[in-house]
């Protein structure tokens, strides 16, 4: 009997140790794992993006990565004076400043480029779609490669994509998919909201690529820090952290249970 009681106390005493030591290791990361608010302040037109979900924060991570490379740098510069071309006919039409990106990531700001299914120019815009824009292309004219005819012709689609859709990042997934599909998904899925939605593998990662150059362009030092891998890396500390907070109260129990025993 009075080996029990004694069995009974050190596993109680044990528990009650652990619990302390839980308790200074918890404080020890709350004062050293912190997240500085401005790494995590990043939108979309004004729409959030919610990095504080791990699935998302690594998407983001990995597409900042994508584009820290020499050749970016050289792209930047070299854009600059057409995406000052470009952002003013877009104020024009309504559509927010960011999607001044889009010939960056469709064309690399090239009014030569053109895709295996015929679209074409600084916007990569298809021949009907450019058409019914009020764009001419013929064998002989081809307003794609004119930066600021098709770019009004952008801004009159990107303004009707948000009267139908609602939201821009939803608007970026259709000037990538097609609004009827996106339409479609947004119906069958029952979610109005992109980061909520199943999409194909280049539609889930086109709105990614827009906020990581327009990260690039507009905050390199944050950009940077994420490319380091060191705010992921705190995401998955302070997750830790928060199951061990959650497995204190089990612990307590055992405790308990060791002591009445």
């Amino acid at each position: 009997m009075i080996r029990l009681i004694f069995i009974a106390f050190s596993i109680a005493s044990m528990g009650i140790f652990s619990l302390s030591n839980l308790k200074v290791e918890k404080k020890e990361l709350k004062s050293e794992l912190t997240i500085n608010s401005n790494l995590l302040a990043i939108n979309f037109c004004g729409e959030k993006v919610p990095l504080t979900e791990m699935r998302i924060a690594e998407r983001y991570q990995n597409m900042i990565r994508n584009y820290d490379t020499d050749s970016f740098r050289k792209l930047m510069i070299s854009a600059e004076r057409r995406m000052r071309i470009i952002e003013p006919i877009l104020k024009k039409y309504g559509v927010p400043s960011d999607f001044k990106y889009i010939p960056i990531i469709e064309s690399a700001m090239s009014n030569e480029a053109t895709s295996h299914r015929g679209a074409s120019g600084y916007w990569q815009l298809m021949p009907a779609t450019a058409k019914s824009l009020g764009l001419t292309v013929n064998g002989t004219v081809d307003d794609r490669k004119h930066l600021v005819k098709s770019t009004h012709a952008a801004g009159k689609y990107l303004k009707g994509l948000h009267r139908q859709l609602g939201s821009w990042t939803l608007v970026a997934a259709a000037y990538n998919a097609g609004p009827t599909h996106i339409q479609h998904r947004m119906n069958s899925q029952n979610k109005d909201d992109y980061f909520k939605l199943r999409l194909n593998a280049e539609t889930t990662k086109y709105i990614y690529k827009l906020i990581a150059v327009k990260e690039w362009f507009s905050n390199p030092k944050r950009s940077k820090e994420w490319g380091s891998g060191d705010v992921l890396d705190k995401m998955v500390q302070i997750r830790e952290e928060k199951k061990l907070s959650e497995l204190k109260p089990d612990l307590k129990q055992l405790a308990r249970v060791a002591t009445d025993s």
